[in-house]
């Protein structure tokens, strides 16, 4: 991997909607100002072997834990429904300090990459290298090109061969197998760690959120235990290490949004944020928000602060602003002089103005921004469809539910983040921290036809859709929308993402298609 060195950055350009020219008899009319559209940002999906993002050029990051390898043959592994691995294997597997296994004598263990993606993987020649004595096998390709102590130059062509993955064997323990590459085709020598594609999809976004990236919900919190650039597994319960979240950012001239985890210990933020300060491009600003959804209690934060207010007697968007205006102060004093830099952000429900009006008040005055999760959608606990409802009823429910019940309530949040702006004495910007379609099978409250919420997907009225929630919400004062999320494969329980593979092309990729309006030429 090449050395990263720092280069200056042209600023940003917006890109300004084109004027229709007047005719020669109506040149006496008022010319129509130009509008610059609003800034578009990206959630990413968490690192996993069975997303479909190129996300590195050394595949190895994305792979499956290690396991040990049972008698018989391994089959290929498929995503369980809900999101679960792969199938446990008996024994502890041991590993080093940075993850690479130590089998036990007379045991075989492997790793699997790339699954379910059959047809989605670049084709072409593959380089695995390695250090350490014993039996590295490449599985899933077509044919070996060359062979030699520590390197392996195979042929995957994306659909013949089998499942990709690697199996160890008669593993040397005095100086074991490690530092493992699988280099995508063309990339070994490579001086950035993303694919190409990778970058170029995500180039018209302004704002990368690594909610999904940082694993707020397994991680430990504490910074001995984070994921590092030697770690070998990006995708582990730490999370993706952040001088990789900053490299991405300073490759894209972007500005990350960081949801630090409600675990973590003063130590971690502080050496987090100062990270941040001495290797993120210094035109940045830095999104820093408290965690995920701390009123959600379906995920882990939201059920501990309900058991914590419980337990104390406070509201628990009390004890959640206690904790958030403690992790923003850290910031503020790593970065000192440059704290204008940072933008704190108060997470709050689309649907529940109380809690963002009590979160923001117990803050004290200590955050920047209000953001909301701006989804429209359609489920059968709510609306007039059914299994039975077809793509076209389901896209007509969806725009009753932009129309109705979401644009409205961005004006109450609006009007909410207005208000602390006079009382604050300073602009309180009202963002999204995600938002889209929630057009979703078998969602609480879903109940509906797996095929008609996958054929929404790409429809013409789901581009209208989109292109209707991000321009009125930005005729309704919100001044930057993320997106949730970038590139997956979409099922009966998750239709969120905007690109379904990563090759996938434009034409077809509505959702995409309607974020990057404006922006396709942002960096370049």
């Amino acid at each position: 991997m090449c050395p990263h060195f720092p280069r200056p950055w042209s600023s940003w350009l917006a890109v300004l909607f084109a004027l229709v020219a007047s005719v020669p008899a109506l040149a006496q009319d008022a010319p129509t100002a130009a509008v610059e559209p609003i800034p578009i940002g990206m959630n990413l999906r968490p690192i996993t072997a069975f997303e479909r993002a190129w996300v590195f050029a050394d595949v190895m990051k994305t792979a499956t834990e290690w396991l040990y390898e049972e008698s018989g043959p391994v089959p290929p592994t498929r995503r369980k429904q809900g999101g679960g691995g792969l199938p446990k294997s008996s024994g502890v597997l041991l590993h080093d300090r940075e993850g690479w296994p130590l089998p036990a004598s007379g045991r075989a263990v492997y790793c699997q990459f790339f699954i379910g993606m059959r047809g989605r993987i670049p084709a072409g020649d593959y380089v695995c290298t390695w250090k350490g004595k014993g039996t590295l096998e490449l599985k899933g390709h077509v044919g070996i090109v060359s062979q030699a102590p520590g390197r392996i130059v195979a042929t995957f062509d994306g659909v013949n061969g089998g499942q990709p993955g690697l199996r160890l064997s008669g593993v040397d323990l005095s100086d074991p197998i490690r530092d493992i590459r699988v280099w995508m085709p063309g990339l070994e020598d490579s001086c950035h760690y993303y694919h190409p594609l990778f970058l170029e999809r995500l180039r018209p976004f302004s704002v990368l959120r690594f909610y999904p990236w940082m694993k707020v919900y397994s991680t430990s919190g504490r910074w001995s235990q984070r994921s590092t650039l030697a770690t070998a597994r990006q995708g582990n319960p730490e999370g993706v290490a952040l001088e990789y979240m900053v490299e991405l950012c300073n490759e894209l001239h972007a500005d990350p949004w960081f949801c630090i985890p409600h675990v973590a210990d003063d130590d971690y933020v502080r050496r987090f944020a100062t990270l941040v300060r001495d290797s993120l491009h210094h035109e940045a600003k830095v999104y820093v928000e408290f965690s995920n959804e701390t009123w959600n209690t379906d995920f882990v934060a939201g059920k501990f602060y309900r058991e914590q207010a419980r337990k104390r007697g406070l509201a628990a968007m009390e004890l959640v602003a206690e904790r958030a205006a403690q992790v923003f102060d850290i910031w503020y004093e790593v970065f000192g002089a440059q704290k204008t830099r940072i933008v704190r952000v108060a997470g709050v429900q689309l649907h529940n103005l109380g809690i963002a009006n009590a979160l923001c008040r117990a803050l004290g005055g200590k955050f920047d921004a209000m953001a909301v999760g701006a989804y429209f959608g359609a489920r059968a606990d709510r609306d007039p469809v059914d299994s039975s409802s077809s793509a076209e009823e389901l896209l007509a429910v969806a725009r009753t539910s932009l129309d109705a019940a979401v644009l409205p309530r961005i004006v109450d949040h609006k009007n909410l983040a207005d208000a602390f702006s006079t009382q604050l004495g300073r602009h309180i910007a009202l963002l999204t921290y995600e938002g889209g379609q929630s057009i979703v099978a078998r969602s609480p409250g879903g109940g509906l036809g797996v095929e008609a919420s996958l054929a929404c997907q790409e429809m013409p009225a789901m581009f209208d859709l989109y292109r209707g929630l991000i321009e009125g919400a930005q005729a309704r004062g919100v001044e930057l929308f993320v997106g949730y999320d970038f590139c997956g494969p979409r099922t009966s329980s998750d239709t969120f993402s905007v690109l379904e593979y990563m090759q996938q092309p434009l034409a077809s990729a509505t959702k995409y298609r309607a974020l990057i309006q404006g922006w396709e030429s942002r960096g370049q």
